[in-house]
């Protein structure tokens, strides 16, 4: 997973493309209920993106997530840009197994200054076997800056 973060790291950086990051709350529904904060950082490529998160569970049970998620802006409500949203977590868990997990989902994102956008996600998360316990629905909003 370091190694996939890594490459997303070197693209952004030769990139001429927008570098956005952004800081999020998260709370999960689903077969556990709990909270987390967490920091991302992606790259636009016109209607597409690419963003890596890590988000920490310290609610209950002690999780390191980190995740890859594709997009691609479907349409805009007015200055509000919806997007689709797909792709992979690793979740690194203090007690128990770790292991994969699928996401799907969509986002908003309005911007409220120049460069800072008030962002919302909702994501199905289903893991493997392993994990399942964590399977269900996450609602992120934070905000993100664009460079």
């Amino acid at each position: 997973m370091k190694k996939l973060f890594g490459v997303f790291l070197m693209i952004c950086s030769f990139s001429v493309f927008a570098v956005e990051v952004g800081v999020k709350d998260n709370h999960d529904y689903g077969r556990t209920d709990r909270s987390s904060y967490g920091v991302s950082i992606g790259q636009k490529f016109g209607q597409y993106g690419v963003t890596a998160s890590f988000d920490d569970y310290t609610k209950n049970m002690h999780q390191k997530k980190y995740s890859v998620v594709g997009s691609y802006d479907v349409t805009k409500l007015g200055q509000a840009t919806v997007a689709a949203k797909g792709g992979v977590a690793y979740l690194d868990n203090k007690v128990g197994f770790d292991g994969y997990a699928g996401l799907v989902g969509v986002g908003v994102s309005y911007p409220v200054m120049k460069q800072v956008s008030a962002t919302a996600d909702l994501v199905h998360q289903y893991g493997q076997g392993r994990v399942e316990g964590f399977n269900g629905n996450k609602l992120s909003v934070g905000l993100k800056y664009s460079f």
